[in-house]
């Protein structure tokens, strides 16, 4: 292969900035927004993973409102009470409409942090009126009544979560329903750091980016014909869950092929077996690691290095 290169400098690529608003995450969770998937058979644990996992976030504060469409929710219904799961944000993955009611409540997480932002910007203004001594007839006198206790005094205005808001949706058990079939579902995966757009505003760093969603899908079948997991999804997970044992050896070659091209077959079966050699065992395989050694995990709590030592 032979190389000739341009240095030409107006040729050269040049990526510009990322509007992208950092989540924090703790050390060993993962980077967020995800597209966290646990494939398993009929009660390996998938639920129970992803639930733990949310109860992690939640624990971190890094999840403030929890949405779950599934078709079996009564039988789920402890692990959900767990997480504090409002019953209106749990939806039927038949509605057709379930995608679009995701979305208008990602839509009005927005609206309701930015009339927050909002609301800050002009309470900045009213406490500096207040501190500079200004006659009290030259201040708004609706700035008084939106600013006031009950006493009067001026109180300054919280955010709804303290934060900019941290959302994530779990779909369990929607593997043969209407919802793997819904394109409107299918485009929600592919683009869900960039649902919820935020309006911004020169000077305003917090509106930036979009709110988005983390998506957690736990299925049954990684591919199947007629009910497998659509390629849309396969291409975009972030993190990937082999719960359980599994006796269909092409659909493990099939989960190598997408998920840890990085390390031989071989390996990838030995890190495989000894992640699920207890019951409820996964092997956990982030494809965006916050470091390589956190690449492959036993369940959440246990790193495992896949490279065979050098000789």
């Amino acid at each position: 292969m032979r190389i000739i290169k341009n240095t030409e400098k107006k040729l050269k690529i040049k990526v510009p900035p990322s509007s992208r608003v950092k989540i924090d995450t703790p050390e060993d969770l993962f980077e967020a927004h995800c597209n966290f998937l646990a494939v398993g058979k009929r009660q390996s644990g998938k639920s129970v993973l992803i639930t733990n996992y949310l109860r992690m976030m939640k624990q971190a504060d890094r999840a403030d409102r929890i949405l779950v469409i599934s078709p079996t929710i009564a039988s789920n219904k402890a692990l959900l009470d767990s997480l504090n799961v409002e019953d209106d944000d749990v939806f039927d993955p038949d509605d057709k409409e379930v995608v679009e009611k995701i979305i208008n409540i990602i839509d009005t997480e927005r609206d309701d942090y930015v009339n927050d932002i909002e609301k800050q910007d002009r309470w900045k203004r009213f406490n500096k009126m207040l501190k500079s001594n200004m006659p009290i007839k030259q201040i708004d006198p609706y700035l008084f009544l939106e600013f006031a206790d009950q006493n009067g005094c001026p109180v300054e205005p919280q955010f709804k979560y303290g934060h900019r808001p941290v959302l994530h949706l779990f779909c369990d058990d929607c593997q043969s329903s209407a919802l793997f079939r819904n394109r409107r579902f299918l485009n929600f995966v592919i683009r869900h750091r960039h649902i919820g757009g935020m309006p911004y505003q020169k000077g305003h760093n917090e509106l930036c980016g979009a709110i988005g969603c983390s998506v957690y899908i736990a299925c049954q079948n990684f591919k199947a014909t007629g009910g497998g997991l659509p390629r849309s999804i396969r291409n975009n997970i972030t993190q990937m869950a082999i719960v359980g044992k599994s006796k269909d050896e092409q659909e493990m070659k099939d989960i190598y092929k997408s998920v840890a091209g990085e390390i031989d077959y071989e390996s990838f079966l030995n890190a495989y077996n000894y992640a699920t050699n207890e019951p409820h065992g996964s092997l956990v395989i982030d494809l965006h690691p916050k470091q390589p050694h956190m690449r492959f995990r036993k369940n959440l709590n246990e790193y495992i290095d896949c490279q065979k030592p050098k000789t």
